[in-house]
């Protein structure tokens, strides 16, 4: 398996946690919780892709790893000022969403 379906992987299974997430968030009565998490899961599963598009630029690793963190960053500093209290859910999400992908990698590397 390639990269590409690691990512592809990652990104179905974020999209599918994503929605378990605020279906059952909401029926608990937290849907703002359960949205920032499900958004989180969204932005990090596109994290694969976005090191994939800067290296395949020729932008050297560490500087792709700088603008990674500061555009995951910046997602959540304007998260933290339009949700308030719960904007901890979207940097939980995207950690979440590296998990996933960690996860989706070692899975294809158990299947060679």
């Amino acid at each position: 398996m390639t990269s590409g379906g690691v990512l592809r992987q990652t990104v179905v299974a974020c999209s599918v946690l994503s929605v378990a997430v605020a279906v059952v968030a909401s029926a608990s009565g937290h849907l703002g919780l359960g949205l920032g998490m499900a958004a989180g899961l969204m932005l990090g599963s596109a994290n694969g892709y976005l090191i994939q598009g800067l290296l395949n630029r020729g932008t050297p690793f560490v500087a792709a790893s700088l603008l990674r963190i500061l555009f995951f960053s910046s997602l959540v500093l304007i998260a933290a000022l339009t949700m308030r209290g719960s904007a901890w859910t979207v940097a939980l999400g995207i950690g979440l969403a590296q998990l996933v992908m960690v996860l989706a990698g070692v899975r294809s590397g158990l299947r060679r």
